[in-house]
């Protein structure tokens, strides 16, 4: 019997190539988040309460948009390679620890850049493992 086996993939290459590839992923990921998050705070989000206006006015700060008060927290958001920069009561207000008000979460990308960001890291990962000549086993 003679057995004739064709590959036409390299396991080998990708494994060369993922590190570059997710390095890539990650940063395009850091500056979806930074726009994404941006836009969620000025598009609104959960109304603030009377007393937190009231409070906003005696500052001098702005009502509207939340999280938008002094503008230190919106001014934070950084893309720094593959990370996200943020102040500490940015998570906090994300994640609802901040005691005196609901969780906001702002921190994402938007559907759009997410689904591009997702398509092509696959394109990526399918090029790189990929070969453009095939390997031939005959046995």
């Amino acid at each position: 019997m003679k057995l004739r086996i064709e590959v036409n993939y390299s396991f080998g290459k990708l494994g060369r190539a993922m590190p570059k590839i997710i390095k890539e992923y990650l940063n395009e990921y850091a500056q979806g988040a930074e726009t994404g998050s941006k836009q969620n705070i000025d598009k609104g989000l959960s109304p603030i309460k009377s007393s937190t206006k009231k409070w906003r006015r005696v500052k001098g700060y702005p009502e509207d948009p939340p999280l938008k008060a002094s503008g230190n927290l919106y001014n934070s958001i950084k893309a720094n390679k593959n990370t996200m920069d943020i102040v500490q009561y940015g998570v906090w207000h994300n994640n609802g620890e901040v005691p005196t008000t609901q969780a906001r979460p702002f921190i994402s990308t938007d559907d759009r850049t997410r689904n591009k960001i997702n398509a092509d890291f696959k394109r990526k990962t399918k090029q790189a493992v990929s070969v453009k000549r095939k390997f031939v086993l005959q046995m």
